[in-house]
């Protein structure tokens, strides 16, 4: 997505916007040149190396008009292949680029920062992108970056057509760490580093090829500038930059502890969002003019509800608790479940029929109400962990041969509009993390193909969607016994029914998926719940290991 506006200010320009200002002048050609090597870690002289047609390595080093040696750079070539390299544009491209300045566009994972107040906001942080994972596993393979831990990733797209360029520069150093990562893609640029010495007349060029990866730190990182010189952007060329933290023995963890650590734990997560995607949810659906969605199955009155089970089961009901809209949990000498099950779904014969075949002991009441069959249980019957996974697997067998079931993804554009309308709408303190979970979830729930995964009428809803929601749903009901729960669950439910690859691939998104509107529909944050969700945006396969 681009955006050809330009959004220079000040005495920055780009091709868009100079013909309005004073025209730009290169003004490093005053400058003596030198290149590097990364073979013998020195900065030669251009002339020499060019007349040599290679560097002359060791020679005549001890003279600085000829080369000096030079810290703090490491080069990994070819860190991306060609199809990962085209793989990872298409990712960053289907992103928002928002203008920069000097005739960049840009993308940002990070916190919002005012460097000259020394001010920090990180309410739309919410991580990294999930295609930076293998990204930063990748660096952890190189001594020099193997504890890194990023908290900024910033996309940069340069173009020759705009005039892009940066100027010299240096990261600021009461936030930012030692370590600046940054994998060039696309074509080859040259960094040029300026030395901070106000007289000095030296300009170093670093090739750096396409695919390729250069780590600044040290002298590179602190003593000189580095700047992206407008001549050496031939063609289009994306940087995608790592930062990290200032070390803890410095000025901002001794002062931020808290917000340090803050930083770092959203840093983990592999679910973040641009704030251009933000922006862009937020218009959408503000031009849609969606409101909330109802639930028509909530209309049921509870007193209805109570009056038939106490008129059917002849006992008073002490206790009367909404687990979901089909579901509630009554305590009445001993516990209970009622169940609602709607005409339009399922025939009273179907239902019958399939309670058989499930071995499942309800009493249907007689009477329906407002178009729903009641039918109640006694708890104890899905009162362990393995009777329920028999149970809901035993469900979708019967429902599967008996039922018609929607042949479609039923998690469309629609319904998740819906859910951002109504994430919007409340606008809860997690609002973002919330909003940046539901939008990753719908990336990967959009590359469910047709008849992919099973979908049929659910056992804890009565609702038709994906079999597994009927897994997750049962094992939310307890986040303190979650991990337990799934496991066995699930081990339980495969000894009927195995689980697809394509089932036990998506499991995270659809817990995940799930978190997000239970803490939704809440008034106030579940504390257990959104630890939950930070722990499997930390771990994209959280579930997954463990069922696995």
């Amino acid at each position: 997505m681009y955006e050809p506006a330009c959004a220079c200010k000040g005495i920055r320009s780009c091709k868009l916007c100079e013909s309005t200002k004073e025209p730009w002048i290169n003004d490093t050609t005053s400058n003596v040149v030198f290149i590097y090597c990364d073979a013998c870690r020195q900065a030669i002289r251009m002339d020499i190396y060019e007349s040599n047609s290679e560097c002359p390595h060791h020679n005549d080093i001890g003279n600085t008009n000829v080369g000096f040696p030079l810290d703090g750079i490491f080069l990994v070539s070819d860190f991306l292949d060609e199809n990962e390299e085209t793989d990872l544009v298409n990712y960053i491209d289907n992103d928002v680029w928002i203008p920069s300045q000097s005739g960049r566009l840009k993308q940002d994972f990070g916190i919002k920062i005012n460097f000259k107040k020394q001010t920090i906001k990180t309410k739309y942080f919410t991580g990294m992108p999930l295609y930076a994972k293998a990204i930063i596993e990748r660096l952890k393979a190189h001594r020099i970056s193997e504890d890194f831990q990023s908290v900024e990733l910033c996309n940069l797209d340069y173009h020759s057509a705009r005039g892009s360029h940066i100027d010299p520069h240096i990261d600021d150093v009461w936030i930012w760490g030692e370590r600046l990562i940054t994998i060039n893609l696309l074509s080859n640029t040259i960094l040029s580093l300026i030395p901070n010495e106000k007289d000095s007349n030296k300009i170093i060029y670093i090739p750096i090829p396409r695919r390729w990866m250069i780590v600044l730190y040290g002298d590179a990182r602190y003593e000189y500038k580095h700047a992206i010189q407008r001549q050496h952007i031939q063609d289009r060329r994306i940087a995608v930059t790592f930062r990290e933290l200032t070390g803890k023995n410095d000025k901002f963890y001794e002062e931020n502890k808290d917000l340090y650590e803050r930083i770092v734990r959203i840093g983990k997560r592999f679910t973040g969002i641009t704030v251009g995607r933000f922006e862009k949810i937020g218009n959408d659906i503000n031009a849609m003019a969606i409101d909330k969605m109802d639930v028509d199955i909530s209309s049921i009155e509870e007193n209805q509800l109570q009056e038939a089970f106490e008129s059917t089961t002849k006992k008073t009901i002490s206790s009367f608790e909404i687990i979901n809209p089909s579901t509630y949990l009554i305590h009445a000498e001993d516990k209970y479940l009622m169940k609602l099950f709607s005409h339009s779904s399922i025939s009273l014969e179907q239902l019958k029929s399939i309670f058989s075949l499930c071995q499942c002991n309800g009493t249907i009441l007689d009477a329906s109400i407002n178009q729903f069959y009641i039918v109640i249980f006694n708890s104890n019957e899905f009162s362990a962990n393995k009777q329920m996974g028999h149970l809901l697997a035993r469900w979708r067998l019967n429902t599967r041969s008996s039922l018609e079931s929607p042949q479609k993804n039923l998690f469309d554009t629609d319904w998740f509009n819906q859910q951002y309308a109504s994430i919007i709408n409340k606008k809860k303190n997690s609002y973002p993390f919330l909003l940046s979970n539901l939008f990753t979830c719908q990336q990967e729930i959009s590359t469910i193909k047709d008849n992919q995964i099973e979908c049929g009428l659910l056992w804890t809803n009565n609702q038709q969607l994906f079999y597994i929601m009927d897994l997750i749903l049962t094992c939310l009901t307890n986040i303190d016994s979650f991990i337990d729960n799934i496991k066995e669950i699930i081990h339980a439910y495969e000894e009927i029914v195995p689980l697809t690859n394509d089932e036990i691939k998506h499991l995270d998104t659809f817990v995940r998926l799930q978190l997000v509107l239970l803490l939704n529909s809440q008034d106030i944050d579940d504390e257990k719940q959104i630890d939950l969700l930070e722990q499997l945006c930390s771990n994209v396969c959280f579930v997954r290991n463990l069922v696995r």
